[in-house]
């Protein structure tokens, strides 16, 4: 009888101690809009995000004004206070004084339209700096989702990141091309049809949650560049757990505003700029 009960006691202690769906919960941070942070906002998400359980920082774009290596070369100083992976989408603001060829120069990208896996999630970054969607980008986005299907290889999460959020019945982003209404009724079918969980962007100096036709859109902006009316500074840790997204938006106070360059520390910013493939 004892050797009965201990023949079965393994198997429940082997249960227990496996991870449960629940056992991959994990999260990472995303900002966006760090340009003319007179109030100290981004360095304090730097530190937030390397002080917790987060796992790396995605920046959807518009990291300084204007762009260009000499503004690079000051954001790179801040950021490199963060020794967890950082990765970065490229806005319109790096596109003044930039070029696309410079940001991915500069940086060590293998592109602006690139992506990445990471832990059960697949992660497309789309270039749409220019407040444009054109059919070979869309098409690029379609074949990157359809090589990496939910359910390949343990994916369980598909995630898209750009800078401009798509227009959509409550998101009138500004700046965009003239076509940018039908490129992004365009851009709908593709995500809902390869079942994406979450779509990321910024350029708006706003915070938005939205169910965008089933497609979960999260449009934050606030990592330093000048709010609208009544929005505060911050950014969002996004959770994924149990076949669910999350997100809990944390504020940041601002600072007094502070003339001058921002100082930053001077260790070598390689290890945690990704260039994901």
């Amino acid at each position: 009888m004892k050797r009965a009960a201990a023949g079965l006691l393994f198997p429940l202690l082997l249960f227990l101690l496996l991870p449960t769906e629940g056992g991959h919960a994990w999260t990472f941070g995303v900002c966006g809009d760090s340009r003319d942070d007179a109030r100290g906002i981004f360095p304090r998400i730097l530190s937030t995000v390397q002080d917790s359980e987060m796992e790396f920082l995605l920046h959807l774009g518009d990291l300084e004004r204007p762009g260009g290596p000499g503004s690079w070369e000051k954001f790179r100083r801040t950021a490199d206070r963060l020794t967890k992976p950082l990765y970065l989408v490229i806005g319109d603001h790096e596109l003044r004084g930039g070029t696309r060829e410079e940001f991915v120069r500069f940086f060590g990208l293998p592109g602006t339209s690139r992506s990445f896996r990471h832990r059960d999630a697949f992660f497309v970054l789309l270039d749409n700096a220019d407040g444009t969607l054109p059919p070979e980008r869309l098409r690029w986005l379609d074949e990157e989702l359809q090589a990496h299907p939910k359910g390949k290889e343990g994916l369980r999460f598909l995630v898209v990141a750009m800078h401009y959020p798509p227009r959509t019945d409550e998101l009138f982003p500004h700046g965009t091309g003239k076509e940018y209404e039908k490129q992004s009724a365009a851009l709908l079918p593709i995500l809902q049809h390869r079942k994406v969980d979450l779509l990321l962007a910024a350029h708006e100096h706003l915070h938005h949650v939205e169910d965008w036709g089933g497609i979960r859109i999260l449009v934050t902006g606030g990592a330093g560049a000048p709010m609208y009316p009544f929005q505060p500074f911050g950014f969002y840790r996004v959770r994924l757990e149990e076949g669910r997204v999350r997100e809990e938006f944390l504020r940041i106070r601002a600072e007094p505003p502070r003339p001058g360059p921002q100082s930053g520390l001077r260790r070598r910013f390689a290890p945690s700029l990704v260039p994901c493939s």
